[in-house]
């Protein structure tokens, strides 16, 4: 039934009793429509809504699970909180206890491998000084030789030029003339292969000190490594500081808050009725995502009916907060139930529009809540009412 108990705005009408007026009878009428007061439900959490437990117009009452929204995000997030308090509540006990045997082996294996690493960088740099020495020694050996070579070229390249001369000249035949050019193209083979040699022998250099570079610097490395892990072993023997375990104390709270935080998620989950009452609207259906903060439903408190009427200015002095009133419907003639005034606006409006006669409409009034305090079994939203007020009742 969609829109049941859909909530009247307040209209109050200012009507005088038949064949009365306001200052000839012992009491005044006024007319309106009885409201209630709406209660929406918001969703505290987002996501996919798996299950909606009640239609519109059902009577609910606090605490019943109105719908579902998916929660396996947010038992997911519960597990994990869970386990980080585990593992900080793990190292809070560790720490009070001290360090352990075990802990302290551990520590002191540590400063021995930082020592091993020491020593295999130091052979290293060893190995790479020696390395350079044997390949500046290759790198002399070839450069002199290199050298003698080339002096050798320079002889047989004129050896050349001297035959080439005689063998112009008939002195000498081109036999000898070939034998000599032979001899200076060995030179030069034997030039290129020693050049290359020397080539070489400057690259082994290079690299062998590369080599004692990444040696020194694997030396800095493994001597920092030492020191930490030695700091880390004399702290182990210490054992946990105050700090420390203050520290680890706080971390533990912290991962606490997280797992109630999560558990609060979880239960959000689970849209619940505020009170008792009736479901009104339904903004919702299953499967759809629920954003945070949206309204999901809106629902009537079942003990909180309300009326405004609307009373001209100069019968203000009828009317006082706290009063008692008649009500009266048309679905109950005989019977007149009781209401109290909660609240007198302070400031005059014009008679609302839906008042029926144009003289009625020109006149300033105020608005009267009253709140219903009798009959909420029978009395049902939008229902037109007529407040019988006593001028007893009022200021004189």
């Amino acid at each position: 039934m969609k829109r049941l108990f859909r909530t009247m705005l307040a209209g109050g009408l200012v009507v005088a009793l038949a064949g009365c007026t306001w200052l000839g009878q012992t009491e005044q009428a006024l007319s309106g429509t009885i409201e209630a007061e709406e209660l929406p439900i918001v969703a505290e959490v987002g996501g996919q809504v798996t299950s909606i437990g009640f239609e519109e117009g059902s009577h609910v009452t606090k605490g019943e699970v109105l719908a579902e929204i998916d929660k396996r995000s947010y038992q997911i997030g519960v597990a994990e909180a869970q386990a980080a308090l585990e593992q900080a509540t793990v190292r809070v006990e560790e720490a009070k206890a001290g360090s352990r045997d075990v802990s302290i082996q551990k520590g002191l294996a540590g400063v021995q491998q930082a020592d091993a690493n020491i020593h295999l960088a130091n052979a290293r740099k060893s190995q790479a000084d020696a390395g350079i020495v044997r390949a500046q020694q290759q790198l002399a050996q070839s450069k002199s030789q290199q050298q003698g070579t080339q002096d050798t070229l320079l002889y047989q390249q004129r050896r050349v030029q001297e035959a080439a001369a005689l063998f112009a000249k008939g002195a000498i035949s081109k036999k000898d003339l070939e034998t000599q050019q032979e001899a200076a193209s060995q030179a030069q083979t034997q030039l290129n292969q020693l050049n290359a040699l020397v080539a070489q022998a400057e690259a082994q250099v290079r690299s062998a000190q590369e080599d004692v570079a990444a040696a020194i610097a694997q030396t800095g490395t493994a001597q920092a490594q030492k020191a930490s892990a030695q700091a880390d072993l004399e702290l182990l023997k210490e054992g946990s500081t105050d700090y420390t375990i203050r520290a680890l104390l706080a971390a533990q709270q912290q991962a606490q808050t997280r797992l109630d935080q999560a558990k609060l998620q979880l239960e959000k989950a689970q849209i619940t009725a505020s009170a008792d009452g009736v479901l009104l609207r339904s903004s919702i259906t299953q499967g759809e995502v629920a954003k945070v903060g949206a309204t999901l439903f809106t629902m009537m408190k079942a003990d909180k009916l309300k009326l405004v009427v609307y009373i001209p200015e100069a019968q203000l002095n009828h009317v006082q907060k706290g009063q008692e009133v008649g009500i009266q419907v048309d679905a109950y003639p005989d019977v007149t139930f009781k209401g109290k005034i909660s609240t007198i606006s302070d400031k005059a409006e014009f008679t609302p529009k839906n008042v029926q006669t144009p003289n009625e409409r020109t006149k300033l009034v105020f608005a009267v809540t009253i709140h219903i305090t009798e009959g909420l079994d029978k009395l049902k939203p939008g229902m037109p009412a007529d407040v019988l007020l006593s001028e007893q009742g009022g200021a004189q």
